[in-house]
């Protein structure tokens, strides 16, 4: 019986150690088990990793992994980085990057004495987002050269994990169309605020306006036009106060010209007062 039990037992603590994932001896730089790079972005990105290390005594792994076979990533991540061939004093002072490719997930593991840079789960957000971009694209590998960056940035102290740099925000801006509000108004409004300012000016002309209150009229129209495009326009995304000064400045003037008829149109629709003469009968062409 007691032989039983025994049997037991060592089956489920040999079935858990077999069912954990296996993975070649690690070494530092890229251990690359997802084939995720091509030869010479790996031979770049290693030379990267070497320079840093020799700049800073900071060091980063990166660990690529085809499937995690139903593991934790975080548990596999932890596995990993003990299992780094390091001294104390090296693994203190590093940082391992696990990519699951089919998973799609990532996992930091810090040294203690990098952990406090890495906070998470800002850290993983951060570096998953660098990845996610080229998730689905034929070059998977350049996500990580992103993820690497951030990673150097932070360690060297140039960035803080939680904060957005210069750079992150004219990406994010980019990447939700964030500018397109102010190129359509800037594009739009002056043109229209002369459109509308035309229309105003050949239907005041022919009803007889006078000059004055049809340029006033046009310079109110060029400008509301232009506000009411800007107003449109922001729901794409907002921009600067002197942005909007400058389009009032060409909207307003615009319209102003669009209303002054007599300086761009011909014909019978041109603003010139005149009195047209009545037809000629054929007998007054004889002089009879």
């Amino acid at each position: 019986m007691n032989f039983l039990v025994i049997a037991i037992l060592f089956s489920l603590l040999s079935g858990s150690v077999s069912s954990a994932l296996e993975m070649p001896a690690l070494r530092a730089g890229i251990n690359d088990f997802a084939a995720m790079f091509p030869p010479a972005s790996l031979d770049d990105l290693e030379t990267r990793l070497r320079r840093f290390n020799t700049e800073t005594a900071n060091g980063v792994v990166v660990l690529t992994l085809k499937s995690l076979d139903g593991e934790d990533i975080h548990s596999v991540a932890l596995r990993a980085f003990n299992e780094l061939p390091f001294s104390d004093v090296e693994r203190q002072r590093s940082v391992l990057l696990v990519v699951a490719r089919t998973e799609r997930q990532i996992a930091i593991q810090a040294g203690a004495r990098v952990r406090t840079l890495l906070p998470e789960p800002a850290a993983s957000e951060k570096v998953l987002g660098q990845v996610a971009l080229y998730w689905d694209g034929m070059r998977p590998d350049l996500g990580i050269h992103g993820a690497v960056q951030y990673l150097f940035r932070v360690l060297r102290g140039d960035v803080r994990v939680g904060s957005q740099t210069e750079e992150e925000k004219l990406q994010q801006t980019s990447l939700r169309g964030g500018e397109a509000g102010a190129i359509f108004a800037l594009c739009l409004g002056p043109f229209l605020a002369f459109f509308m300012g035309a229309i105003w000016g050949i239907y005041a002309t022919q009803y007889g306006v006078q000059r004055g209150t049809r340029l006033l009229m046009g310079a109110i129209f060029g400008g509301g036009t232009a506000k009411i495009v800007a107003l449109l326009m922001s729901m794409l995304g907002s921009y600067s106060d002197n942005l909007w000064y400058f389009i009032m400045a060409l909207a307003i003037p615009l319209g102003i010209f669009g209303s002054l008829t007599e300086f761009w149109m011909w014909g019978d629709w041109r603003g010139i007062p005149r009195v047209k003469e009545r037809p000629r009968k054929p007998e007054d062409n004889m002089g009879i």
